[in-house]
């Protein structure tokens, strides 16, 4: 039981009567009849206000929501009053989300079944759960204030906004396109179609290079070409220890996780197979290739909430794995971070024991901040140590992805903003080469 905003003003202006009471001949009695009025209105109130266990209430959201963008959350109060009152709600939100409005004031009318809005921006992937409810209202008479905490427990999963991505890279795309509506011609001798034209990347083949718009447009373009359907594309997601460091605020697995969902969703519209494999000390998941959008629900159910786990990858269990499950050839997206010649040296001795007979790529992320720290100048004697240090750390992923790439394993490191998009074209360029 709580006391209301006008209760306290009515206290507060009690000093009048107090102050009468000074007047010779008064005495206490203005003092005890304004008392004694204002606790009965208050009595009067508490009792002709509803009980909170009255009060219908629910919480209405989508059971899936977008990382990192702002999500409706729908709450549902029915006024059991017969006149109108004014209601505040405060939800338990899970620790990781933040919100636009922490309390809901509103009024509602009577017998009103009430729909407020508030907004929720979640901060990481996974599953989490929504708990209490708090309820608090005004009395009728606005004297006394009623409240309840409801245990309303509601779980939600918190996917990557895949929307955005797919907004960010057709912006990217359609810089990217120089013409529209080409028709597609067979390329003789690869079973390949000729698909549209793009800009030029380090990773293509300068055997695609296309002269004639190169000439037309003043930089190199390549012919891009539509691969053969029905190929089988596994996604291999590290999710040991070296995926936690941060790039922006962001993990390297956060990355990989949600360009996975595009590069998946993309092969799936291609008319591919494909699936999935997690694992760093142990297997954390395993999709068999399928096709189709019941199948890309399928690996987003079981992508959505990868952790990182503080172990070593298993490359060997890894590989092992996939040979099992995939016995045909497959490429083989690896989402990792290569930590030195050592690491490279599992990731390819697992492969070359194990699958040897599937094609793999490597994909990682640049930290821009080494290559920020390499070009600096250097003003002080420290800038001269950290400069010395990011070169050397640059020179020995160099030497990192030499091991791969010289055993058959290309690696492909890109820049944190362009990672979604060139993930995406090399594993097309992948699925078309004669290699596969």
């Amino acid at each position: 039981m709580f006391f209301g905003k006008r209760f306290i003003i009515l206290v507060l202006a009690g000093t009048i009567p107090a102050l009468l009471s000074l007047i010779p001949g008064a005495g206490a009695f203005p003092v005890l009849v304004y008392n004694i009025l204002l606790f009965l209105f208050y009595a009067i109130d508490y009792s002709i206000t509803p009980s909170p266990h009255e009060f219908d209430i629910r919480r209405e959201t989508e059971k899936k929501l977008s990382l990192n963008v702002w999500n409706d959350v729908c709450l549902v109060v029915r006024n059991p009053a017969k006149t109108s009152l004014m209601i505040m709600i405060r939800d338990s939100i899970p620790e990781s989300f933040e919100t636009d409005n922490e309390i809901i004031s509103f009024k509602a009318g009577a017998g009103e079944s009430k729909t407020v809005l508030y907004k929720v921006k979640p901060k990481k992937r996974g599953e989490y759960a929504f708990s209490d409810l708090h309820l608090r209202y005004t009395g009728v008479l606005g004297l006394c204030v009623k409240s309840k905490t409801f245990n309303i427990a509601g779980k939600v999963k918190v996917y990557p906004n895949l929307e955005d991505m797919r907004n960010k890279n057709l912006i990217i795309a359609s810089r990217k396109k120089l013409t529209a509506g080409l028709r597609k011609i067979r390329r003789l001798g690869t079973g390949t179609e000729f698909e549209s034209i793009r800009d030029y990347t380090p990773a293509d083949d300068y055997r695609h290079i296309n002269w004639n718009a190169t000439a037309r447009e003043g930089r190199l373009f390549v012919n891009q070409y539509e691969p053969e359907r029905n190929r089988h594309i596994y996604l291999m997601i590290d999710t040991s220890r070296v995926m936690a460091e941060e790039i922006d605020g962001i993990s390297r697995l956060d990355y990989a996780v949600n360009t996975a969902f595009l590069v998946a969703e993309t092969i799936l519209y291609r008319g591919d197979n494909i699936g999935l494999i997690a694992f760093d000390s142990e297997i954390r998941r395993v999709v068999k290739t399928g096709k189709g959008m019941p199948h890309f629900q399928k690996l987003a159910d079981s992508m959505y909430n990868i952790e990182v786990h503080e172990t070593a990858a298993d490359y060997d269990e890894a590989f092992s794995t996939l040979q099992k499950t995939q016995s045909r050839r497959s490429l083989v997206l690896l989402f990792t971070n290569p930590a030195g010649i050592e690491h490279a040296r599992e990731i390819v001795t697992a492969w070359q024991n194990y699958a040897p007979g599937h094609k793999v790529v490597v994909l990682t992320i640049k930290n821009p901040a080494l290559t920020n720290e390499a070009g600096k100048r250097i003003e002080k004697p420290d800038d001269a140590f950290i400069k010395s240090a990011a070169i050397k750390l640059i020179d020995d992923r160099r030497r990192t992805f030499s091991v791969l790439e010289m055993s058959g394993i290309p690696v492909m490191e890109s820049s944190p903003d362009t990672f979604v998009v060139d993930a995406v074209n090399r594993s097309l360029t992948a699925i078309g080469s004669r290699s596969f």
